[in-house]
């Protein structure tokens, strides 16, 4: 299978990338610097460009199979970079004929913002709110799309090698408050072919 990944060189796309690659898919990443991005052994295709480069997001998704985006911004500040960059690759995948999206979200996006516990509730409508308040938009732009997505929530994130043993729920329950990026990474790239949460938003935890 070819697929795009976008957020190739966060740190749970790299975990993505790397997955796709020793399972022998081709991989088509988008970077601002293609020189910095490890080659894999020229199994990935780098295209250069960001996220709100519409004709780079294109680009990206030419001649792939389906989508992964683990893409995320990485500043506080106010602005519409995740909103920006889903409604391109929308636009990119409806022209393409291309249907199936696996897309990193988080717990406390959307209708999940409810199922949030209070501590982290106050972090997200203050220290995370300019943060939270785009992925609610690209979040709202995904869902209301004919795309065959399937819009992954996981717990905090952090990092270490994977344990496994990832589950998945629509409201949360029982799962743990934070997961390893590299067993989101797991999931994510386990989506393309699995129709368990098509067309839903899946917490994912322990």
């Amino acid at each position: 299978m070819n697929v795009a990944v976008f957020g190739a060189t966060g740190l749970t796309g790299r975990h993505v990338v790397r997955l796709l690659v020793d399972g022998g898919h081709g991989v088509r990443a988008l970077a601002r610097d293609p020189a910095g991005f490890e080659t894999f052994d020229e199994a990935v295709t780098v295209v250069r460009g960001d996220a709100r480069d519409g004709s780079a997001v294109a680009q990206a998704i030419k001649g792939t199979d389906a989508v992964i985006s683990a893409f995320g911004q990485r500043s506080r500040r106010k602005d519409d970079l995740q909103e920006a960059f889903y409604r391109n690759l929308i636009s990119a995948m409806e022209q393409a004929g291309a249907r199936r999206l696996v897309a990193l979200s988080a717990f406390g996006v959307g209708d999940s913002r409810a199922q949030i516990p209070l501590v982290f509730r106050l972090i997200r409508n203050t220290l995370l709110k300019n943060v939270y308040d785009d992925k609610d938009r690209a979040d709202a732009l995904l869902i209301a799309s004919g795309l065959d997505y399937t819009n992954v929530r996981p717990a905090r994130l952090t990092d270490g090698p994977a344990k496994g043993g990832v589950r998945a729920s629509l409201d949360g329950r029982g799962l743990s408050n934070s997961i390893g990026r590299a067993d989101v990474a797991a999931f994510l790239v386990g989506q393309l072919d699995d129709l368990t949460w098509l067309r839903q938003s899946p917490l994912i935890g322990y």
